[in-house]
């Protein structure tokens, strides 16, 4: 099994012609275009730490790299749109990860994740000793806009 013993947040945003160009666009707007994202669900491991953005300038580029990510995109001119991820450590347990994201502010969003973290680990007999949150905010004038947040784990 492989555990993650580190995580990074990050948001971004992007505009392009196509949803995919937008999504490309934001990505390497944060200097991350060049890995291949393989998505997985919300759960941190107890004693996973929050890390800078340093921690990936080592990673070779074309490696897989597991995230939590939520994103948003649009191409009707006007729209703000917003992605947010939240992530909630706890002393007694594993933490979780949260997404949201659409057509409104990152405030609207990032409060949206914090209260999914919270409702997560009430099931789980736990409260938050910290929350986390990256958020990404855009008005699309143009083609395509994409609002991306990642929570990065690092192994």
């Amino acid at each position: 099994m492989i555990t993650p013993h580190s995580y990074v947040l990050i948001s971004c945003k992007g505009a392009a012609d196509s949803r995919l160009n937008a999504f490309d666009a934001a990505l390497h707007s944060a200097g991350i275009a060049d890995f291949n994202f393989i998505t997985v669900s919300s759960i941190l491991p107890k004693g996973c730490k929050k890390t800078t953005m340093d921690a990936i300038k080592g990673i070779e580029r074309g490696s897989f790299m597991y995230c939590v990510m939520s994103k948003a995109s649009s191409n009707m001119k006007g729209e703000t749109i917003s992605s947010a991820i939240a992530c909630a450590r706890t002393k007694e347990t594993v933490g979780v990860v949260t997404e949201s994201s659409g057509s409104f502010s990152s405030r609207e969003s990032e409060e949206r994740a914090r209260e999914m973290c919270k409702e997560m680990l009430s099931i789980r007999n736990a409260t938050p000793s910290s929350i986390d949150t990256t958020s990404a905010e855009m008005l699309v004038e143009q083609g395509w806009g994409c609002c991306i947040s990642l929570c990065l784990l690092l192994y």
